[in-house]
């Protein structure tokens, strides 16, 4: 029902509206009663359609207007309208040009024309349109913006300082417009007139010190540094705690290599109530960010942290920075302390959450990555990191069913975010292998790389998989060399690449491969040893051979359940 109301109250205005035309024009009322009746049935159908949207049907009546009355104002403006929206602007601009000539006095009918010139980048015209409005009604204060946004968007500065000088005259000095003339004049590089447009403020706003440091900005940007620090050093008197106006003099100072002044405005700003300690810490990124162009040193930096935490140690924003400045030193425990102390305070800031994860990851520490996931998820069921760092901690712990569900979870949050989907296929895949649901896994690895067949990782586990059941090695082959040819220089790629030739009894390749893995793994494995042994073997290299089985048993991790009889020589290779 609400909407047949508002569909009403919409036709009952515009029915008015043309009523109201009507009478003004001369060609209407020379029509004879049925022509009368029947454009006004067809103007009435014609607001109907428009109304509820069939365009087309709307088009169709005010054309029938035409046909009746054809220098009907109204009909044209309505016309032109669809056919804006149907961006046949050529049409739109000849139909509002007729309105407006039609009927000058009409300020719609102006809106239409200016919105179409506009759209035709016609820009000059529109301003003059909109100038007319304004002659017309002074009080439309939204006219006299529209009108000086246009002239800044083609980069006419004095015609929209002309503007905002009119709209001056009308309503007085206003924040809004003095500041948009400043940046006008700034552009016109008019020093005089923006410094004069910012005093306007000073004198009209006393309270507002903002506007004597805009002043003293536009000093320094045109090199009249001693007016620019006459006028931060009297704020400064009347207000010793303004942490903004001591920010901008430590940059300043640090700009012209004057290190002591800078350091000390810096910590007056840092030990200011008067500024936001969100602000603080903002500003201090920014330092490190750019720590090059300000030569400011890590120690400096370290000092300003302490500073902060010396004061504000209370204030969740600095402690999130204090644990940023603990990783960069690498202590790593005291930065998760840190994390679980602001979590302990505020458990509904997901970055917080996501910091800490990572950390338990970084450091392998499986129960914190757990404990913190699932704690996590309570609060962030709609976040998939939790999931996956989950699933991981029991995927390490050899929980595959555990694992499974946190990772079938995070895969229905990720529908539309393909590398993440990626990486929970992954996952899945690796836990199905574990559970010698071996078709399933291969499922997994096959949908990883639908999604992107350069996933190295995936490339090479799934040909590591393949080549250990000694089944479709043509495939495998294809897999880890793709992936030694995106990572040229990862041993364990390099590794799967030997042991993948190897199968396919290319022993003379895989020997090849298998050295420029050992060359490239920064740890050697007793699996890449026994692999190495094997190659060595089969290349007629046997005490050589002998020598690597013998470092593969001295590794102790994941070797092959045979290794202990080929060092005995009991073991017979098959053909």
């Amino acid at each position: 029902m609400k909407r047949w109301i508002v569909l009403f109250f919409a036709f009952f205005l515009a029915i008015n509206a043309f009523g109201d035309e009507k009478k003004k024009i001369d060609g209407y009322e020379s029509l004879d009663e049925k022509s009368k009746m029947d454009f006004d049935y067809s103007f009435m159908e014609g607001v109907k359609y428009k109304i509820t949207g069939d365009f087309q049907q709307a088009v169709a009546y005010f054309d029938r207007c035409l046909q009746i009355y054809p220098g009907s104002p109204v009909v044209k403006y309505e016309l032109g309208n669809l056919l804006m929206m149907s961006e046949d602007y050529n049409g739109a601009l000849q139909l509002a040009r007729e309105a407006v000539t039609a009927n000058p006095s009409n300020m719609w009918y102006k809106l239409l024309l200016a919105h179409v010139l506009q759209k035709k980048s016609m820009i000059e015209e529109a301003c003059n349109v909109y100038a007319d409005i304004i002659a017309k009604y002074p009080d439309k204060e939204e006219f006299y913006l529209l009108e000086a946004n246009l002239y800044t968007s083609v980069e006419k500065w004095e015609k929209a300082i002309d503007v905002y000088d009119r709209y001056e005259k009308q309503y007085g000095i206003t924040e809004p417009a003095s500041i948009e003339k400043i940046k006008l004049y700034t552009k016109l590089n008019d020093l005089k007139g923006a410094s004069e447009e910012a005093i306007k403020l000073i004198n009209k706003y006393p309270e507002k010190s903002e506007y004597l440091s805009l002043l003293a900005e536009l000093y320094f940007n045109y090199n009249e540094d001693k007016k620019g620090l006459k006028i931060l050093n009297k704020l400064l008197n009347t207000d010793p705690q303004n942490g903004y106006v001591h920010l901008y003099l430590a940059d300043y100072y640090r700009e012209k290599n004057k290190e002591e002044e800078a350091e000390n405005h810096t910590r007056k700003a840092l030990l200011s109530d008067e500024l936001d300690n969100s602000f603080k810490v903002q500003y201090i990124l920014r330092l490190i960010l750019s720590k090059d162009s300000t030569r400011v040193s890590d120690q400096q930096l370290k000092g300003y942290m302490d500073l902060l935490m010396s004061k504000y140690s209370d204030d969740l924003t600095v402690r999130a920075l204090h644990s940023d400045f603990l990783k960069k030193e690498n202590k790593i425990e005291e930065a998760k302390n840190e994390l679980e102390y602001i979590l302990s305070q505020d458990k509904d800031n997901y970055m917080i959450w996501e910091e800490l994860l990572l950390l338990c990851n970084e450091t392998m520490d499986t129960i914190c990555m757990y404990n913190k996931s699932v704690e996590a998820i309570k609060y962030f069921p709609e976040q998939p990191l939790p999931y996956a760092l989950a699933g991981i901690s029991e995927m390490l712990k050899k929980n595959y069913e555990n694992a499974m569900e946190f990772f079938q979870d995070g895969l229905k949050l990720v529908e539309d975010q393909m590398q993440l989907k990626a990486q929970f296929y992954s996952y899945l895949g690796d836990c199905y292998y574990n559970l010698d649901s071996i078709e399933r896994a291969f499922d997994m690895f096959d949908e990883v790389l639908k999604i992107n067949p350069n996933n190295a990782l995936v490339l090479n586990n799934y040909a590591y998989y393949l080549s250990l059941r000694n089944e479709n090695l043509s495939k495998a082959e294809q897999m880890s060399s793709q992936a030694v040819l995106l990572e040229p220089e990862n041993g364990t790629y390099l590794d799967t690449y030997a042991w993948v030739l190897y199968m396919r009894k290319d022993y003379s390749q895989a020997l090849y491969y298998m050295k420029l893995a050992i060359q490239y793994s920064p740890e050697i494995s007793g699996v890449l040893y026994e692999h190495y042994g094997d190659i060595l073997y089969r290349n007629d290299e046997k005490e050589k051979a002998l020598e690597m089985w013998k470092k593969a048993l001295d590794a102790g991790d994941e070797v092959s359940k045979d290794l202990k009889s080929k060092i005995s020589g009991e073991y017979t290779f098959e053909n």
